[in-house]
């Protein structure tokens, strides 16, 4: 009688039995195909042991009955084989170092100490005898086995088959132990990753848009970036695979489609670009204004200060041809020296600084720099202390309330550089996977916007009142608006060069590696990743070569926030949190017409702020 015939009778012996029994039967009878598996074992260690293999002429012998799944056999890999593992090694295995390892053939990797109980040996059972009184004998073996139940404990795991791609995750996950922060600290982390140099801006953004539709619209470019952001971490909590590090471009991937991914990776591309050249022009003018300041403190050279603060720069106001108009300095040089014509804010300084950056850029990991990320928060505290104590000793300068209440037509001026200024989306799901109370992501996250909103709102609107001249003349970086014999301001403008000299590295070392990322991607070739300081070298004079560029040509930090903001925006702010909640509604049947009417407004108004970008003139 063979086994499969043997297997059919078993169960027709059930029927003939009454329920009870016949549950009993039935559970007994499943074990007894799992007993069948481990007969195959120990004949096959028998085989193993007396040197004859357990190879046939052409094919190997599986390892399992035939009624066991196919995928066991001695012909698969050794990670295939391998499918459960326990997770603490008995000491018998480094005493038996020498001996061949056969549980690699073996689909069971069972620790011997974890049994309750003895194996007993059954290398006298007869298998003739087995196989034709199996019915007889079946209750016999089976509480010999009774103690193999206690083997797979709760330790047992599966292990990952590699050819999968999963690189070992499951375990990896099950050993790391990940780095969780308190709300408390994760709320600071956002509030500290999304400030930036739209401080400096913010109150002549503000003036661009009028005073109280400035406030509004900040506050509703505040509430979308916060509404998307959290749509980006709920969709990642949805469809993100549990172990992996998903980003926001992994997600379009998975639910929106490959382009979304490729154009969600080049506008990453862009805002850290636009990172850059913003940073390279703020620490050019900080560079510049403090040098000059030394200069003319050590040789005592005669300069005659128009006023002591504050500073219009504007030449339509100060009603000067545009060869006397007010450096940033604030002063008049008597005559044009050799030091204004070698230290020149515009041609040469931008060059100086690259001599003392560049180096800094090739190092293969930029972790020393990230022990100064304290120093940007101790600026913003600084600069809204000095902003308040200078708002305090001017006093409010409003001629006219009500034509505050006016939206000017340049209010897109203000709109596409919050874009930027709320910006963090393409890392919130990084920043926020460290919160030890992933329940309150959402709660965190709207009480850290309101940080930055109210961050935002403090500095743009108290400048904005209490600046003494004509509004118009309110710089983008407010700190122009300052001679350097401002004590206050210059200390402010040392603190913001460190910070950015130390921030300068850790933006090109991302922009750098999703260069190199890309470049893997659209050539399909992943050496591309791999670090070599000849490609990080051509990489950052590149990045040095267009930041100087823009330093040099186009040094308005305002019009360039305001451009990365509504291209990055319509990406990251608008289009891809949209396309995810839709996609995401879809695969769960809870897409409404109502529901994607929105969204589609949402994407539109972001196209809008785009557009009107190219028909606004500074």
């Amino acid at each position: 009688m063979n086994r499969g015939s043997l297997s059919n009778s078993k169960y027709q012996l059930v029927v003939e039995l009454s329920d009870e029994q016949r549950k009993t039967k039935i559970l007994s009878l499943r074990l007894s195909d799992d007993i069948t598996l481990m007969i195959d074992l120990i004949r096959n260690y028998k085989l193993i042991i007396k040197g004859k293999g357990i190879e046939s002429d052409s094919d190997h012998e599986p390892l399992t009955s035939s009624t066991s799944p196919q995928g066991y056999s001695s012909s698969m890999s050794e990670n295939e084989r391998r499918v459960f593992k326990q997770e603490n090694c008995s000491s018998d295995e480094s005493e038996n170092d020498t001996q061949p390892n056969l549980l690699g053939a073996l689909p069971f990797s069972i620790q011997k100490t974890r049994m309750r109980g003895a194996i007993p040996s059954y290398g006298n059972i007869d298998e003739k005898h087995l196989t034709t009184n199996g019915k007889e004998n079946m209750y016999d073996i089976l509480q010999k086995y009774s103690n193999l139940d206690d083997a797979v404990t709760e330790n047992t795991r599966l292990l990952p088959v590699k050819k999968v791609g999963f690189e070992d995750s499951f375990q990896e996950i099950r050993k790391e132990k990940t780095q969780t922060n308190s709300s408390l600290v994760t709320i600071f982390a956002v509030w500290n990753t999304t400030m930036g140099s739209s401080l400096l801006a913010m109150a002549w953004g503000i003036e661009k848009s009028g005073l109280f539709p400035g406030i509004l619209i900040n506050i509703i470019i505040a509430g979308l970036c916060t509404y998307t952001a959290y749509i980006l971490l709920s969709i990642n909590a949805k469809h993100g695979v549990v172990g992996q590090n998903f980003e926001v471009s992994d997600l379009c991937g998975l639910l929106v489609g490959r382009w979304a991914e490729v154009v969600s990776k080049i506008f990453s591309l862009i805002v850290l670009i636009g990172g850059d050249i913003v940073y390279w022009i703020l620490m050019s003018n900080f560079l510049y204004n403090f040098v000059y300041f030394l200069h003319g403190y050590l040789t005592g050279s005669e300069s005659v200060e128009i006023e002591k603060s504050p500073l219009c720069l504007k030449e339509n106001i100060l009603g000067i041809n545009e060869t006397n108009i007010l450096p940033p300095s604030g002063v008049f040089p008597m005559e044009i020296t050799v030091f204004d014509k070698v230290w020149d804010l515009y041609s040469t300084v931008p060059v100086f600084l690259a001599v003392i950056t560049l180096p800094l850029l090739n190092f293969k990991s930029p972790t020393f720099f990230t022990k100064f990320n304290s120093l940007g928060t101790f600026s913003v505290g600084y600069l809204l202390i000095f902003v308040a104590i200078k708002s305090v000793g001017w006093g409010v300068h409003i001629q006219n309330w009500s034509i505050e209440f006016d939206l000017k037509p340049t209010f897109c001026v203000l709109s596409g550089m919050l874009s930027m200024s709320y910006f963090i989306h393409n890392i919130i799901i990084s920043v926020m996977r460290h919160n030890k109370h992933q329940e309150q992501n959402g709660r965190d996250l709207s009480i850290a916007f309101g940080l930055v909103t109210f961050t935002y709102l403090f500095i743009g609107t108290a400048f904005y009142i209490t600046f003494p001249l004509a509004k118009t003349c309110i710089e983008d970086n407010l700190l122009n608006n300052f001679p350097k014999s401002d004590t206050m301001a210059m200390v402010a403008r040392l603190l913001l060069f460190f910070q950015l000299f130390t921030v300068f590295p850790l933006v090109t070392f991302m922009l750098r590696t999703d260069i190199f990322s890309c470049a893997s991607v659209l050539f399909r070739n992943k050496s591309y990743r791999e670090f070599s300081y000849a490609k990080a070298i051509l990489v950052n004079c590149f990045i040095v070569f267009v930041c100087i560029m823009f330093a040099c040509f186009l040094p308005k930090i305002g019009t360039l926030i305001r451009y990365t903001g509504a291209m990055s925006g319509l990406i990251y702010v608008f289009l891809m949190p949209s396309l995810l909640k839709v996609m995401s509604l879809r695969k769960e049947g809870a897409l409404t017409a109502t529901k994607l009417m929105f969204f589609v407004a949402m994407i539109f108004t972001g196209f809008l702020n785009l557009i009107s970008q190219f028909f606004i003139v500074d």
